[in-house]
């Protein structure tokens, strides 16, 4: 049987494991992205972390989501993992969505692995919080991780097309036309549109009626903060995370208000935020937004005014609009047409299970 050709746009980490899985499953997969090298868009400019449910206890599928994938995710590509530290959740006194007893509720609904703990006695210090737990959930070095991503593509024969914008899709009897940076043309059997923030714009060009996401520009300082590695999220409201960059040495903080710097509900992303020159980036003052997290963790984690910026990850992140009340971010595969599907990703570790049954799914549709 002739093998057939199937094509990825965007080379995140949904992407590459879709290619990966195809790839193991016989097929010839051509991957696809405008980016220099692979994992440099949102799965490298986030907090790295790799959920095991306890951030989401408004959303239970979301949760169940995370715990679909994160053995999986471990299990590939155990290189990556940064996991003996302590990493714990906390209930803010004031101002959270959910109880302390609403969220120990939360963890035993969905056998969730934890151990109650004094935060008095946690270091550091937390303070202002009425609940702490410890849990299981680690995080991923994105550098390594790219580098194992390259090893498999080599080992699998995947052929990766860095530097090339799918500018155009058009559908040819029962295969796919690519133009690539406005000229070549190449015909695939299938199509997997893993692009993330350029999700609407593919997609419409194949007749899909596109609807309205929420586009929010974030950065994420990077800091030097003098202690070994430890991770402290503060639920479950308008609070904080401070964890590990991955293997680096540094660490990563976030607050839910201070590190989204500007935000949009529409069908695609603003075309200025596609360009640094032009990114909201530009007219942030990178000290006032530093000094305005810095201000939020004194609240809860005071010893992290000690640490010293070196540097932000910044990426545009794409979520459902208006889920403010349950903080939903599921993971959606979509049949758009006949071989051409389309992925909404959320968090990292589910790109194990949407991997798997975007391979079921394809090798169905051609007849493996």
């Amino acid at each position: 049987m002739k093998k057939s050709n199937v094509a990825i746009v965007g080379c995140g980490i949904f992407g590459a494991m879709t290619a990966i899985r195809l790839a193991e499953s016989g097929l010839k997969v051509t991957i696809y992205d405008s980016s220099q090298m692979g994992l440099q868009g949102a799965s490298l400019n986030n907090q790295n972390r790799l959920h095991l449910g306890f951030h989401y206890p408004r959303d239970d599928e979301t949760a169940a989501q995370c715990i679909k994938g994160f053995e999986a995710f471990k299990s590939e590509f155990p290189e990556c993992i940064l996991d003996n530290f302590e990493n714990a959740y906390f209930i803010a006194s004031k101002g959270s969505l959910t109880s302390p007893e609403e969220y120990l509720k939360f963890c035993e609904r969905l056998k969730l692995n934890f151990k109650i703990i004094d935060p008095k006695k946690f270091d550091p210090l937390v303070q202002n919080v009425d609940l702490g737990i410890l849990c299981d959930e680690v995080v991923y070095d994105s550098k390594i991780l790219e580098t194992i991503i390259s090893k498999k593509f080599k080992t699998l024969g995947i052929i990766p097309k860095f530097n090339s914008e799918i500018t155009n899709i058009s559908k040819m009897n029962a295969a796919y036309s690519l133009e690539v940076n406005g000229n070549n043309n190449e015909v695939f059997d299938a199509v997997i549109n893993c692009t993330y923030a350029n999700l609407n714009q593919l997609n419409s060009q194949v007749g899909s009626k596109v609807k309205e996401l929420q586009y929010e520009y974030t950065m994420v300082p990077i800091v030097d903060w003098s202690r070994p590695p430890v991770g402290i999220t503060v639920m479950d409201g308008p609070f904080m995370t401070v964890l590990p960059f991955g293997k680096s040495g540094d660490f990563l903080l976030y607050h839910v208000d201070h590190t989204v710097i500007d935000r949009s509900i529409c069908t695609e992303m603003p075309r200025e935020w596609k360009r640094s020159e032009t990114s909201p980036a530009r007219h942030g003052n990178k000290q006032a937004i530093f000094q305005n997290i810095l201000h939020s963790f004194e609240e809860f984690v005071p010893s992290v005014i000690s640490s010293h910026l070196k540097g932000f990850l910044q990426t545009t992140r794409v979520v459902l609009p208006n889920k403010e009340k349950t903080d939903a971010r599921p993971s959606i595969i979509n049949e758009i047409d006949k071989g051409f599907l389309s992925v909404f990703t959320a968090k990292i570790d589910h790109c194990m299970w949407v991997s798997k049954e975007i391979s079921l799914r394809i090798n169905n549709y051609l007849g493996y």
